[in-house]
């Protein structure tokens, strides 16, 4: 394993959805932090592969075909990364003013809905011996994959936006936090994406106020 999904495998998954924990990888972009500048914990397309396999959305088989792919592409991976990342830029903003309890941005929602319009000949219907599922094409090429990778977050946000489960979206309590969850706790009160982080943070700072 390379030193580059390690350092990929070591972040948290705390969002309840894929999507969410997509979004989580970056801090400093929120509006009224304090945090000088912002730090993304994807820097390349190589991460991104690292992490679609990190969170289970490809297989073991496909993540190392798709590595080679990367690596095989040379300079053109540039731009799709720039492509990957500006769409995970989209739906935060369209997921973060409605987890702070505002509207919907409907400019964001328009980009979510072109994206899941172009790329809905990657997801086919399949027999299998449990029934008809969805499932996404095979990527042999580096078109396929962004266009896979793009589908794959755009069909869950919108999942996510169409489920009741939506009035449980959170920001996580800590300003200095850009992670946003799925609030899953019995009694609803949930107020950090980690409590041994964000929340022992900001215990630790009201008791020296």
């Amino acid at each position: 394993m390379s030193m580059g999904q390690l350092k990929i495998n070591a972040i948290r998954l705390v969002g309840g959805v894929s999507v969410l924990d997509y979004l989580n990888t970056c801090d400093g972009r929120r509006p009224g932090t304090s945090l000088a500048e912002v730090v993304d914990k994807l820097s390349s397309l190589e991460d991104i592969v690292h992490w679609f396999l990190h969170v289970g959305l490809i297989e073991p088989d496909e993540h190392e075909r798709l590595v080679q792919l990367v690596h095989d592409s040379s300079w053109h991976t540039v731009p799709v990364f720039k492509q990957l990342v500006a769409f995970r830029e989209a739906l935060y903003g369209l997921f973060l003013p409605i987890a702070l309890g505002g509207a919907v941005n409907q400019a964001r929602l328009e980009e979510l809905n072109h994206v899941l319009a172009v790329t809905s000949a990657q997801r086919v219907l399949v027999s299998t011996p449990l029934g008809v599922i969805w499932r996404w094409r095979p990527c042999h090429t580096l078109e396929e994959m962004t266009s896979g990778f793009l589908g794959r977050m755009a069909v869950q946000a919108a999942a996510l936006l169409t489920s009741p489960d939506l009035v449980r979206l959170k920001a996580c309590a800590t300003p200095d936090c850009d992670w946003l969850f799925v609030d899953t706790s019995k009694n609803g009160r949930r107020r950090w994406c980690q409590m041994n982080v964000c929340g022992a943070k900001e215990k630790a700072r009201r008791a020296i106020g």
